[in-house]
């Protein structure tokens, strides 16, 4: 077993100038770290998150043993941009080559730091985030990606266990082989990302649901009537749906059985992520497409949007004695961007907090007080001419350009969580304010992009 120490301290004195500093401290192993990752998995797709008809039981009891937020944000509206802000800490924006084609450049990892910590480092599943995807890639040693072709036809794993098992296989081989510890593992599943087959099997549970369009609120039905009207059947493409994401509970359920059986689950912090919200645009295409019954709650947009819908994502946090269990927090207004910087406080490592977009949000996770963003949050897509949003405190922000016109949008987010009601008209000082927030960091962005044949996923 590896030795690697991690000193928590209570400052309780702090003095400038002549430091002194009295602390309290107690030794104590580096925490292993398991983040599970969703692809396009629904705000409200998780029984705990609301869903009327999910089964979730092994998701559910991470937020039942730690605690879940209600304001948790991804750093972008589909995949790579998420996973951008996750590894690097940085909005995808500031990059001028799309990562998932130009890789993080020389920017640092997660995993490059947490390797130089003493971490033995895994990532299992999708990639997306760069060209290289070989062990070492990242400051990471075991690699086994299963990235699905960008703009063909997309490999259907579709195996009795669900999709994802193979994925859950391997990370939990990989956790066998470090259980020494400490070891930091990405595990990235497919669901719920289009195409949404799962086997007669795993669909048979559900074969007894009936959709009633009142269980939902509005934003839902316009996926409704679209799958209805292109000679879908709702009733059948929910069950698909709802039994690939119970697929993916079950992986879930094995590895978190595998951690209790290997003595791992107090020193273990394990997290329940999704890339962003479920597609609510697509839903009529046809073919499989009409499975995509995802939901975001009574929220606006979804995946491929940066409303809330798109960006406002499940986030639970599971670290037994460290992490309240039972908790909910509504208050806390956390991001993709933070995860690199609060395992790095969490961890020892450090950083110069001024090089990342992200905040150490470690007294959110561990009960001591909702987290109070210094920084705001900001979103774009890679082009010169795109809309940008930012969020600062309860206010959210809608900054059209030229290209896309539009008026500006000024949301209460904590009034009015499915911006429904624009009211930068009574409220033009926080409009100015915002405005000149988002155009100075529009500014600071490259003002060109380096064109790649696919940037949507």
């Amino acid at each position: 077993m590896k030795t690697t120490k991690l000193v928590y301290v209570t400052l309780s004195l702090l003095i400038l100038g002549n430091t002194a500093v009295t602390v309290s401290g107690v030794e104590s192993q580096q925490p292993n770290i398991v983040l599970l990752l969703a692809d396009d998995l629904g705000g409200s797709d998780l029984h705990c998150y609301g869903h009327p008809y999910s089964r979730t039981p092994n998701i559910d009891s991470l937020a039942r043993d730690g605690t879940r937020f209600i304001q948790f944000y991804a750093t972008g509206a589909t995949c790579c941009p998420a996973r951008t802000g996750l590894m690097t800490s940085k909005y995808p924006a500031t990059y001028p080559s799309y990562p998932a084609n130009g890789g993080f450049a020389d920017r640092v990892t997660v995993t490059e730091l947490l390797k130089k910590q003493g971490y033995d480092t895994g990532h299992f599943g999708k990639w997306h985030i760069g060209p290289v995807q070989k062990p070492g890639t990242y400051g990471i040693d075991s690699i086994n990606s299963s990235d699905e072709k960008q703009g063909g036809k997309k490999k259907q794993l579709g195996e009795e266990r669900g999709r994802d098992a193979p994925i859950y296989d391997d990370a939990i081989k990989f956790i066998e082989q470090h259980k020494g510890g400490p070891f930091y593992v990405n595990v990235w599943g497919h669901i719920s990302h289009n195409p949404v087959n799962p086997s007669d099997r795993l669909v048979k549970p559900w074969s007894e649901l009936t959709v009633k369009d009142s269980d939902f609120p509005p934003q839902m039905y316009d996926k409704f009537n679209a799958v209805r009207k292109a000679g879908g059947d709702v009733d059948d493409a929910m069950r698909c749906y709802l039994a690939d994401v119970q697929s993916l509970d079950d992986n879930v359920g094995r590895l978190l059985k595998r951690l209790d059986e290997l003595g791992l689950r107090e020193n273990t912090i394990v997290v329940f992520n999704s890339d962003q919200g479920a597609d609510m645009t697509k839903a009529s295409l046809g073919g499989l497409r009409f499975n995509q019954m995802g939901f975001n709650g009574p929220v606006r947009g979804g995946k491929h949007t940066h409303w809330e819908g798109g960006v406002r994502v499940p986030w639970i946090v599971r670290w037994p004695g460290h992490v309240p269990a039972g908790r909910t927090d509504k208050t806390s207004v956390l991001s993709g961007v933070d995860w690199l910087p609060t395992l790095c406080a969490i961890t020892g490592i450090k950083i110069n907090a001024n090089k990342f977009d992200g905040e150490d949000v470690s007294a959110a996770w561990l009960g001591q007080g909702p987290h109070l963003r210094a920084k705001p949050l900001l979103w774009k897509t890679s082009s010169p001419g795109s809309e940008s949003y930012i969020r600062e405190g309860q206010w959210k922000l809608r900054h059209p350009t030229r290209r896309n016109g539009g008026e500006v949008e000024l949301y209460n987010i904590a009034a009015d969580p499915a911006e429904s009601s624009n009211v930068a008209d009574q409220h033009p000082d926080i409009v100015k304010t915002l405005s000149a927030k988002v155009q100075t960091w529009v500014a600071s962005l490259p003002k060109d992009y380096v064109k790649t044949k696919d940037q949507e996923d």
